[in-house]
């Protein structure tokens, strides 16, 4: 169970981390705080329909995965239809910070879950036979899933907490987004440390006493010079039937017995599972682990933007943008977010979950290095058949079925030889993947990035822009501002088509007078220059606003008609209004002198 909740929140912690802030929301708040009220008695209900039709444990671990689900799509609706991340900026306090927002949203969907477990609380206790009052039984499923999202809640708290820290010169000298890189490099080698015993007291696990369990588990350890401190594991509430270590390094590593399977299970088929344990640490499981999750990690590192910039530099933005009455914020973090999180989750399903099923394997094949045959531990898969009430099992994402294991097992006992084939075909998957992860990394360092860049920049301006001008019809603001963006791109029918509508809207603006004045006097456009046209609407600008900029622009039209005289006054003026620029004031004087003196015959 806790497997498929790990990709749940895999996928939180993505959209979070890849989603912005929106500048405003497209629904105002009290129809917002309406939606997200009702969405969340719409979940409580279709998480209670899924307990109260759990007829047993198998069941209601099923309807589990439907609660989760439900609350995943509540979640994506909160951020993406309600605007979540608005709500969340002043966390970001005034984006020195951006961690704390993510948290809180991380909260929002343990809220979420919190409603389920409440709606099938009463089902657990009659299935498990655990009687647990509300609280309780909240804060035990928060222990036993919190742990699944420590890491990524210590990198981001750690993350914020350097910036606030440590001087932005510590970070510039490293590019984004390898710094961040870096920096979670060094977090994960500080949770090797810390993050097993903080697991194992979230869990509650507790010592195994001193008797013939313990004193058995420990006699095989010590033949296998193998050393891990031995506890019992209430997953389920101790009823699962399931072992697992927790840790690399030997003083920090633990080995987790669910009581249910120390019942179970005879001696012998207890140290089979022991060795199955061991196997991974001989094979050093979690450090692969490790090593293909910041392979993936480094690839999407590259993969990620080029998929953002494809997108926004793609005519589907501009459609999309028209198409959802998102704001373009929104739309931009959806379309760029979502491919990638698909991207992931087909990884970790498919990619990490095919060495997760094989890492399995091999530490069931370690049972013949340390007990000769695997006899005791196909027993012990046979014991766990019975004591589940389940014939046979299907296999999940991470797992071969307990069936598939016995068969294999079975076949090796019989043809030693398929044992390294197993090994040879690791050796060469784990080849494959790296090759596959350079060539992909390789491949998207490829394109010009920074023509893209550049497209992508032109296209989501424009398309905020037009956005925000098809909300306001009557607002020249946007017109003005597209026009200004037009004119810094050069694209100068486009902004002239924006200044007249803007104009149009409000003839009396002064900076939009100015603005179209400045394109008649300087357009590079054939046909376009109006000097006549320009000086008239620099004179009624300067009439409105006495501001520098707009001086210059009416200084610029009279050198136009040959005034020179009238220009070099009105830069004089311009300089004393804005000293900050004399010198561009100067300059555009010498300029028009030079001009003056080049066509004086």
């Amino acid at each position: 169970m806790l497997s498929a909740q790990l990709l749940y929140f895999l996928g939180v912690v993505f959209l979070l981390a890849g989603t912005s802030a929106p500048r405003q929301t497209w629904l105002p708040w009290p129809l917002a705080l309406g939606l997200a009220f009702l969405g969340v008695v719409l979940h409580g209900f279709v998480s209670w329909r899924a307990f109260v039709a759990a007829r047993g444990r198998s069941a209601y671990y099923r309807a589990e995965k439907r609660a989760f689900l439900s609350a995943f799509v509540l979640f994506v609706f909160f951020l993406y239809g309600l605007d979540l991340k608005f709500y969340l900026k002043p966390l970001m306090f005034a984006d020195t910070v951006e961690g704390l927002a993510d948290l809180a949203g991380l909260a929002i969907f343990f809220m979420l879950l919190v409603v389920s477990w409440l709606t099938g609380r009463v089902r657990h206790q009659e299935l498990f036979y655990e009687p647990m009052g509300r609280l309780a039984f909240v804060w035990q499923q928060l222990r036993m899933n919190l742990p699944l999202v420590l890491p990524w809640v210590v990198l981001v708290a750690g993350l914020d907490l350097l910036r606030l820290l440590l001087p932005a010169q510590v970070f510039a000298l490293v590019p984004t987004p390898w710094n961040e890189l870096l920096v979670f490099v060094f977090f994960v080698v500080v949770l090797l440390f810390f993050l097993p015993p903080l697991i194992r007291k979230l869990w509650s696990c507790r010592p195994i006493p001193p008797g013939p369990l313990r004193a058995g588990i420990e006699d095989f350890c010590r033949k296998e010079r193998f050393r891990a401190g031995l506890y019992y594991w209430p997953y389920l509430g101790g009823h699962a039937l399931t072992a697992a270590i927790l840790g690399i390094l030997p003083g920090l590593r633990y080995l987790l017995f669910t009581p249910a399977l120390t019942i179970a299970l005879t001696k012998d088929e207890l140290i089979s599972v022991t060795a199955h344990e061991i196997g991974h640490v001989r094979h050093h499981h979690l450090l692969w682990y490790l090593a293909l999750f910041f392979a993936f990690s480094l690839c999407l590192l590259v993969i990620a933007p080029l998929v953002s910039l494809s997108i926004l530099a793609s005519s589907f933005f501009p459609l999309a943008l028209r198409g959802l009455a998102l704001p373009p914020e929104t739309v931009a973090d959806l379309l760029s977010a979502v491919p990638v999180l698909v991207l992931v989750l087909l990884y970790f399903r498919f990619v990490f979950g095919f060495f997760f099923r094989n890492f399995e394997r091999q530490a069931d094949l370690y049972v013949f290095t340390a007990m000769g045959n695997a006899d005791a531990l196909i027993s012990s898969f046979h014991t766990i058949f019975r004591a589940s009430g389940r014939v046979r099992e299907k296999r999940n994402w991470h797992h071969f079925s307990l069936s598939e294991r016995v068969a294999f097992l079975a076949r090796c006992q019989k043809n030693p030889a398929l044992i390294q084939a197993h090994q040879r075909k690791l050796r060469l998957a784990l080849l494959a993947y790296a090759l596959i992860v350079a060539l992909c990394t390789g491949l998207a360092l490829q394109p010009d990035r920074e023509t893209l860049a550049a497209r992508a920049e032109i296209q989501y301006i424009e398309a905020v822009l037009l956005s925000d001008a098809t909300r306001k019809p009557q607002d020249a603001a946007p017109l003005l501002m597209l026009g200004d963006f037009y004119l810094s791109k050069n694209l100068e029918d486009k902004a002239l088509h924006n200044y007249e509508q803007a104009l149009m809207l409000a003839p009396g603006n002064a900076t939009l007078l100015n603005n179209l004045a400045w394109l008649l006097l300087t357009a590079e456009t054939n046909g376009m220059r109006d000097a006549a046209r320009a000086l008239v609407l620099a004179k009624q600008a300067a009439i409105l606003a006495q501001e520098a900029f707009i001086l210059d622009t009416l200084a610029t039209a009279y050198w136009a008609h040959g005034q020179i005289a009238v220009a070099l006054e009105l830069e004089e003026r311009a300089k004393k209004l804005d000293p900050d620029n004399k010198s561009f004031y100067q300059e555009q004087m010498d300029r028009f002198r030079q001009q003056y003196w080049q066509e004086k015959p």
